[in-house]
């Protein structure tokens, strides 16, 4: 296709380089690899004078099932060729993807590093072994390393280890990188953009734009290179570079004249240069193109809402808008951004115009009803969310998250009789069951409360909202500890990497007077968490209780930080502690 971008060519050749199914061989010799190097064809190979079968032999055996899809005879042919020749590298990396293609990974890997550790020096083994290795990103990089230093001019290597620098933020290492793989292939575009990729994170602007026109010059049809060079002549100096960013962006045009991104950035340039007739000219443009293809609405609110581009979004959509105001997907994405520029008003604003029939309609409500609680207008969030439910009744999410309103009203008994009636109709649904649950228990009923926390385990014994709610529940209150510890342990086999779990799991072993073990839960549930203030509050308390004052302080002060306005209680109970480690009791 004329026009794919650099990343997708690019991403074609990496995914060629990563595949271990079907075509994982490449280009190879037809001869088998001996030990030492050496490489005997097929038709040198011969049967010996007792007719002893060569592994020539059952080699070829291998691929002619191979051919049939019968990989179990042809592994098995493999293993009888390497009885007959051991030492052939060439053999064990043909078992190995055809253990492989046939998902037995683990053995796979195994093999091949173990071949790898006795031929260290054999480039082909240390490749198999990269493209099926997985997981540590240092251990990969030091093995992609090693490849390039024995085969300097591998492209996939270079490519994939410069990928593993760049997530890794090692971006000048990634730029050396880059800078080496377009010396040795001065005529390959792919290593001009990656390094104009790395000269442009790395604060280069001017090298950055050279890198993408020389990648143009190499490949004039491509797109993404000249997206990236409006990016840097903007670094440049928008000023300085009107003319540059306006001719990149037209090239594109050229090329396709309904290409969205090029609409949009060029609209936003004359827009923000104050050229506001041919910003108008542009964004009339992308209207057009919005009503021959609808979906375009959402490429627009992809390419600038994740990027945090809020405001360029709020410009986009406002403008299109004008030829199209009941466009429900444009009032949908004005919603976000300006929720994304904390403008609440406005956000409901546009919300309100988004009509029944959309998608995210039910997301919009809740949207709606959170932004009022959020502007401090409860009542008007609950009675929006009333009227949904008049109108909804049977709608689990609008019903829930009504009920956790009441909850934070203190109308207790409006939303267990709310949620009880829901449970009529729908008596072993969890989230249900989940919602009154908590409501029982901030109204003072704990006993209900565990007593429909069970229940939910009964229908579902892997709900770990719910393993870890009565775990926690039996830890704060003092009781039935080891069962707390074996729901909790089951919670966290479920959810692994949750902080609310971890912490609960500490917390039982504080109060079960294991306080190391505490603090090791703790001080993982802190960092999961990102310091929530009760789970500080948790591991200063651990603390204490090993005798590590200073870092319980600075623990406290930390949950302190972290606390959020509505968390009065632990607040207070903070400054209590902090205070009384000051003035300890005599």
């Amino acid at each position: 296709m004329k026009h794919l971008t650099v990343c997708t060519l690019a991403l074609v050749s990496i995914l060629s380089f990563f595949s271990v199914s079907g075509c994982i061989r490449g280009p190879q010799s037809p001869g088998l690899e001996q030990s030492g190097g050496k490489k005997t064809t097929v038709q040198d190979l011969t049967l010996s004078k007792d007719t002893d079968l060569q592994a020539s032999y059952y080699y070829l055996a291998a691929r002619r099932h191979e051919s049939k899809n019968e990989a179990d005879q042809a592994q098995e042919a493999l293993e009888k060729a390497i009885i007959k020749d051991p030492d052939s590298s060439f053999l064990q990396r043909e078992y190995i993807i055809s253990l492989q293609n046939q998902k037995k990974s683990a053995r796979a890997l195994e093999l091949a590093q173990n071949l790898a550790k006795k031929y260290p020096d054999d480039v082909e083994n240390l490749i198999l072994l990269a493209r099926l290795k997985k997981g540590d990103e240092k251990d990969m990089a030091n093995l992609l390393e090693r490849i390039l230093q024995l085969a300097p001019e591998d492209k996939e290597t270079f490519l994939r280890l410069g990928k593993i620098y760049m997530d890794e933020g090692m971006t000048l290492k990634a730029m050396n990188l880059f800078s080496r793989m377009a010396s040795i292939f001065p005529d390959y575009y792919v290593a001009y953009f990656y390094l104009g990729e790395t000269q442009r994170i790395n604060n280069q602007p001017a090298a950055a734009r050279d890198s993408y026109l020389k990648t143009l010059e190499l490949e004039p049809d491509l797109l993404e290179p000249r997206f990236r060079l409006v990016d840097v002549y903007k670094a440049l100096g928008e000023k300085e570079n009107k003319a540059e960013i306006i001719t990149v962006l037209k090239d594109i045009l050229d090329f396709d004249s309904g290409d969205e991104r090029a609409l949009i950035e060029l609209g936003l340039f004359y827009y923000d240069t104050k050229d506001y007739e041919n910003a108008d000219e542009m964004f009339a443009a992308l209207g057009r193109e919005i009503q021959k293809n609808p979906d375009l609405v959402v490429n627009i609110a992809q390419n600038l809402i994740p990027e945090h581009r809020y405001q360029d979004a709020a410009t986009v959509l406002s403008q299109v808008r004008k030829a199209l105001p009941g466009n429900a997907n444009i009032n949908f994405f004005l919603g976000m951004t300006y929720e994304g520029l904390k403008r609440p008003d406005k956000a409901i604003e546009y919300y309100l115009k988004v009509t029944p029939d959309h998608p995210q309609y039910k997301k919009t409500i809740l949207s709606i009803a959170f932004l009022y609680k959020d502007m401090n207008r409860m009542e008007e969030a609950v009675r929006f969310l009333e009227q949904h439910h008049r109108q909804s009744p049977a709608d689990i999410d609008i019903t829930s998250y009504l009920a956790s309103f009441y909850q934070e009203n203190n109308r207790h008994d409006i939303a267990v009789t709310m949620l009880q009636r829901a449970l009529k109709e729908a008596p072993k649904n969890t989230a249900l069951l989940f919602k009154l649950g908590a409501v029982l228990d901030t109204a003072g009923e704990r006993q209900k409360s565990i007593e429909t926390m069970k229940t939910i385990i009964r229908l579902d014994p892997k709900h770990a909202s719910a393993l870890n709610y009565l775990g926690y529940t039996y830890a704060e209150m003092g009781i039935h500890l080891d069962q707390a510890l074996e729901l909790l342990q089951r919670a966290l086999k479920i959810r692994p990497e949750d902080g609310y779990i971890t912490d609960s799991l500490g917390w039982v072993y504080f109060k079960k007077q294991a306080y190391d073990k505490a603090v090791f839960y703790l001080e993982k549930a802190v960092e999961l968490s990102d310091y929530e203030t009760v789970i500080a509050a948790h591991l200063a308390e651990a603390y204490l209780k090993t005798g590590q004052q200073k870092k319980a302080v600075a623990m406290y002060k930390k949950a302190l930080d972290n606390a959020r306005p509505d968390q009065e209680k632990e607040i207070r109970d903070i400054k209590e502690k902090l205070e009384s480690l000051k003035n300890p009791v005599q």
